[in-house]
């Protein structure tokens, strides 16, 4: 998704330059279609931290409870070192695409003033 925002953030830019009508409503759709992918991923992302927080809090509350085997629980904080790390990545990549997004609608402007 991130080479494909790039690669029309490119050629839109090149495009702003002679604008037209087919231009302006192929940059519309495009913008909707980026959007709705930015929904998406705001969604998973959100869910994301819902769920390791969760797990952060169940491994918590089961190390507090069960102090004495403690080895037992290692694949519950294994699970929430990964659950860490995708978040990280998700948060990084809709940071991605909400900044891109943003660039691309002074693209919309510039193509409906001309």
């Amino acid at each position: 998704m991130e080479n494909q925002i790039l690669e029309y953030e490119a050629f839109v830019e090149k495009a702003a330059a002679r604008p037209m009508r087919e231009l302006a409503e192929y940059h519309a759709e495009m913008v909707k279609n980026f959007q709705w992918e930015r929904l998406i991923h705001l969604k998973v992302t959100l869910f994301f931290a819902g769920l390791t927080l969760a797990m952060i809090g169940v491994a918590v509350w089961l190390s507090v409870a069960f102090c004495d085997v403690l080895w037992a629980l290692v694949p519950l904080y294994l699970a929430c070192g990964i659950l860490v790390v995708l978040e990280v990545f998700y948060v990084k990549h809709y940071y991605f695409l909400e900044n891109h997004i943003q660039k691309l609608y002074k693209y919309n402007k510039k193509l409906r003033l001309k």
